[in-house]
């Protein structure tokens, strides 16, 4: 019974971190309110880009949050926490190995003894135990360090996805809003040039002067000029999205990217922060990133410290003996060592407390950073509100003047099957109708960007009370 105590005490060493600082959350002035804004919620257990009720857009998500590279380095830097924390955990448990050894010689002795001389083998086979005993919580420490490391990656790979969906949304919406600018375009250069022969025609009978000639003229050059901008700026967000959902080359060169709803088609929702601002600090995976990475660092101070107090080893050999290696099995002889070391620090010329002052320094820096992570969050989410209200206001007094104009076309045209308008009248008004809608198309891609802002400022349904194991939903 004596010897359960000494079995059981690496368990009871292992995981107590006794020189490191008590760990406590920097604490922060946090705002009572928002304003009038209500809860958020985000659909389907965070998949918020559901919201916009588009299947390829669905797709296109899924297939980024699979195949996108920048993420495949989060997901490896997760992979390296995990085997890092395993590494510094089994640092604290003792090993276990075989030892051997086998010698050839010749046993001299004297004449007279009725012994032959003979060659003979000198063997043994055993086992060997090493055990440090973390008495200062040192490789404890470094161990508890290790696993928030893995907490961290796993968060940042929550942020890494959260930013891939972000961004994959926001090239679509902007694909799709250049799609519809090169429809209106070409309605418009169209429009234009029948208008400008209608023009000439007049002002080959006088009817107008050159001057109106002119204008209508650059009005329809400018028309074309702002096409090739709009498929250059096309043909590239295509290939963005390409490199984002992290397709092949010859996929980037000749595959057609995937279209789904057009963009006045889509839904445009209106996500709000959490009623109670403090519980954001819960909703994004970079601030629980940055506060793991704090608490590691935390331990990294206990780490240094164990440095001034001695560092004490067990070990242990037991095996058989045999001068003939061929009975080894047989052996005449049986052994087994138990010693212990001790090595205690006297003199190091400053090099512990060096260490000491520099994790206290790093920690200090993470202090740091995670508070300005906090700030950067608040600051998100009140610019995305900003965004999202101007821009809403934006969308709808475009989208009226878009309507107003198409009544216009109407009631011209009307005017016209009635004799009270000439065409020049109809497409003048088919014109301002098309930069209306030109307008409202850029209304509503601001509007879409607004929302996928939001969704990203409050963490796109990241919870850390959650479970997160970082392998993604």
């Amino acid at each position: 019974m004596k010897r359960i105590p000494i079995l059981l005490l690496p368990a009871l060493l292992a995981g107590c971190a006794w020189l490191a600082p008590t760990y406590h959350r920097p604490q922060m002035p946090m705002p009572d309110k928002w304003g009038t804004q209500q809860a958020a919620t985000v659909p389907d257990g965070g998949a918020w880009w559901r919201s916009y009720n588009d299947p390829v857009l669905d797709a296109l998500v899924a297939e980024a949050l699979k195949n996108n590279d920048d993420l495949a380095l989060a997901g490896s830097k997760l992979q390296q926490a995990r085997a890092q924390y395993k590494y510094a955990f089994a640092n604290q448990l003792p090993s276990i190995s075989v030892a051997g050894a086998d010698a050839m010689g010749r046993l001299h002795l004297k004449d007279e003894l009725p012994v032959a001389h003979k060659m003979s083998n000198l063997g043994f086979v055993g086992g060997m135990l090493n055990y440090e005993a973390d008495f200062w919580g040192k490789n404890a420490s470094l161990s508890k360090a290790a696993k928030a490391g893995v907490k961290a990656a796993g968060y940042g790979h929550e942020a890494a996805r959260l930013s891939i969906a972000a961004a994959t949304a926001k090239l679509y919406f902007s694909l799709r809003a250049l799609d519809r600018q090169r429809e209106i375009l070409q309605q418009t250069i169209e429009t234009q040039t029948a208008l400008l022969a209608l023009v000439q025609r007049q002002h080959e009978v006088g009817a107008v002067d050159a001057l109106v000639v002119q204008n209508v003229t650059e009005q329809r050059d400018a028309a074309q000029a702002a096409l090739p901008d709009v498929e250059d700026q096309r043909g590239k967000a295509e290939s963005a999205l390409a490199v984002m959902l992290g397709r092949a080359p010859q996929q980037i060169i000749e595959q057609a990217m995937e279209r789904g709803k057009n963009i006045d088609e889509l839904t445009v929702p209106i996500p709000t922060p959490p009623e109670i601002p403090s519980t954001l600090l819960e909703r994004r995976p970079d601030i629980a990133m940055h506060e793991q990475t704090l608490i590691a660092s935390n331990f990294n101070i206990g780490f240094a410290r164990a440095a001034y107090f001695p560092t004490i080893s067990l070990a242990s050999l037991a095996g058989v003996n045999n001068i003939d290696i061929d009975n080894l099995y047989r052996a005449t002889t049986r052994s087994w060592t138990l010693a212990a070391s001790m090595a205690a620090p006297v003199m190091d010329f400053g090099r512990t407390a060096s260490g000491v002052r520099l994790a206290r320094a790093e920690k200090n820096e993470q202090v740091i950073l995670y508070k300005q992570s906090i700030r950067t969050a608040f600051k998100e989410v009140h610019d995305a509100l900003l965004e999202q209200n101007n821009a809403r206001a934006r969308e709808q007094g475009d989208g009226g003047k878009e309507t107003a104009a198409e009544k216009t076309v109407e009631l011209t045209q009307l005017r016209l099957e009635h004799g009270y308008a000439s065409r020049l009248d109809v497409l003048s008004a088919q014109v301002l109708a098309q930069q209306a809608e030109l307008a409202h198309t850029t209304a509503l891609l601001s509007s879409l960007d607004a929302s996928v802002d939001m969704y990203r400022a409050i963490g796109g349904g990241f919870d850390t009370t959650a479970p997160q194991d970082g392998k993604g939903k």
